[in-house]
């Protein structure tokens, strides 16, 4: 049986097919199914240029799904089948699709990468390098005594200043658009009491700050402490009172991604409890 490949533009309907497959794996695909989300809420946004939403099936069986949100790079779901890269390669070229890199788990980024910088005479830059751990339970020595709680409206300037110091601090290449996309989001989380961004206190201090992700029930980001209160251990109690909170919540594991690049918060989060599941990549497409 051969491999079908269909573009869709009503996300409705994409999300019918795409949402089951991706949460089948929500660990792993965890960022394909929180701009899904996004999508289903804000598709009225991309009147201009549409965002790219194909699915490639066999008979009934879906084989991959991949998303590209302007001005993002193409994000593409875990697969067993490698050759549904190919063919997905194939697909957007015919479609002539000008992509400005690639999101992925690291066998399909490289694989992706490679055949999409012959076809199209780019040059591949690898930016990111990544690692999405799990835990299934929380070390008891990392929970600390300190006060830990959702932050409230009083703690939302402070809030939103870390949240915005930690996204240019992690994604070098993070634009002001991205920027003030994400603070939106967690404004309007303050003010309809919604917040999703928890606070460890020291001494009635706020000292760091983690947050449960709003559209996958089982994940953690936005982890900050300032530079002037770090190796304290304030960040490893924060991420494991959430991660504790989360378990109790009823979820069986909660997860999160890091950067490779950070030794010490890889570190941090092994010590919690959290392990390994698999590694990602970015890759920026240049011209020659």
């Amino acid at each position: 049986m051969s491999m079908e490949a269909r573009f869709y533009e009503d996300i409705d309907e994409f999300t019918d097919i795409a949402f089951p497959f991706l949460l089948k794996r929500e660990v792993i695909n965890w960022s394909l199914i929180d701009i899904l989300h996004y999508l289903k809420k804000n598709i009225h946004k991309y009147e201009e240029e549409i965002p790219l939403l194909v699915a490639f099936t066999e008979g009934e069986e879906v084989k991959l799904i991949s998303q590209r949100t302007p001005p993002y790079p193409l994000t593409i779901s875990y697969t067993d089948d490698m050759g549904s890269i190919e063919r997905l390669v194939e697909e957007l070229s015919k479609h002539k699709e000008k992509l400005p890199g690639v999101y992925s788990f690291k066998k399909v980024a490289e694989k992706f990468t490679k055949l999409w910088c012959e076809k199209t005479s780019l040059n591949p830059l690898l930016i990111r390098e990544e690692r999405i751990y799990k835990l299934e339970e929380v070390s008891k020595e990392t929970l600390g005594d300190k006060q830990f709680s959702v932050a409230t409206k009083k703690y939302k300037s402070i809030v939103l200043n870390w949240a915005r110091e930690m996204m240019v601090e992690a994604l070098a290449d993070v634009t002001q658009e991205e920027l003030d996309r994400n603070i939106n989001i967690f404004k309007i989380e303050f003010e309809n009491d919604k917040s999703q961004i928890f606070i460890l206190f020291d001494n009635n201090e706020p000292v760091s700050i983690a947050r449960k992700m709003g559209n996958t029930p089982n994940g953690i980001n936005l982890v900050y402490t300032p530079p002037s209160l770090r190796r304290r251990g304030y960040a490893t109690e924060c991420v494991a009172k959430l991660s504790k909170f989360l378990l109790e919540e009823g979820n069986k594991y909660c997860f999160l991604e890091t950067d490779l690049s950070n030794p010490a918060s890889n570190s941090i989060y092994q010590k919690i409890g959290y392990r390994p599941v698999i590694d990602v990549d970015e890759y920026k497409f240049l011209p020659k």
